[in-house]
């Protein structure tokens, strides 16, 4: 029986597995190369406390300038150029909209897009009732259409020469009813828009949500027209808000 050559075991060859067998092999390379680790005494530029730091032989000093804590080297004196690259970095922070849940937040880098981790983390998943495109999120309720709001686009397709259903041309962003005679965009609102309908329904997150679409649907020249349907399916609730989309567009 002999000793690991690297971790000290008794074992029948040199090692007791490949694991110590490479681990000792780049240990002596690297020892060839840089040298062995070594203690040395060096002292601390702010407070002028000596102390050991272990290092390699033929790297030896590592660095520049020594501290023995980290108060010490909080304590450091920065160069002019140091002071004028953060003065620069605290002018860029603005006020932005983050782009899964539209809440506005203080952007401290310049590619940052997300007020925190949980937000990146769940606009790069696949998440039910969403879907991604041109990096926006497009809400569509269970990704089914309502009986009511396909009997009102029914009767605009009867009623206007082109009419378009949950067309993306808001960059990125749908609407339920197009109607490009005349530039309006209908937005048919269930009750998961007003109301908190599941435990995993955020009910904050489907109002920013919404905001951004009207925000986009204006800034591509459509007027948004929102329709509030918080029940089941009827027709004579569909008939009546026709009536009343009608008379909106005759002014």
């Amino acid at each position: 029986m002999n000793n690991c050559l690297n971790c000290g075991k008794l074992v029948k060859n040199k090692f007791c597995n490949i694991s110590c067998q490479n681990e000792y092999q780049n240990t002596q390379k690297n020892d060839k190369k840089y040298g062995k680790f070594v203690n040395y005494q060096v002292k601390c530029i702010s407070c002028n406390k000596f102390f050991i730091v272990n290092e390699r032989e033929k790297l030896h000093p590592q660095k520049e300038k020594y501290y023995c804590s980290r108060s010490c080297a909080n304590k450091r004196k920065h160069s002019q150029i140091t002071k004028d690259k953060l003065s620069l970095k605290n002018k860029k922070i603005k006020i932005i909209n983050c782009e899964y849940c539209g809440i506005e937040f203080e952007q401290k880098k310049i590619d940052q897009r997300f007020c925190g981790h949980s937000c990146s983390t769940k606009f790069r998943m696949p998440l039910k009732g969403y879907e991604r495109i041109g990096g926006l999120c497009s809400v569509k309720s269970q990704n089914k259409r309502s009986k009511n709001e396909i009997c009102f686009a029914k009767l605009c397709c009867d009623k206007f020469k082109s009419v378009f259903c949950n067309e993306q041309i808001f960059n990125g962003w749908d609407a339920d009813v197009i109607i490009e005679d005349h530039k309006i965009a209908v937005l048919w609102n269930g009750v998961w828009h007003y109301k908190k309908i599941s435990k995993n329904h955020s009910l904050l997150q489907t109002e920013n949500r919404d905001k951004l679409k009207v925000k986009e649907i204006i800034n591509c020249g459509y007027e948004p027209y929102v329709i509030k349907d918080l029940g089941k399916f009827d027709k004579a609730f569909v008939m009546k808000e026709f009536e009343i989309f009608e008379k909106h567009i005759a002014g």
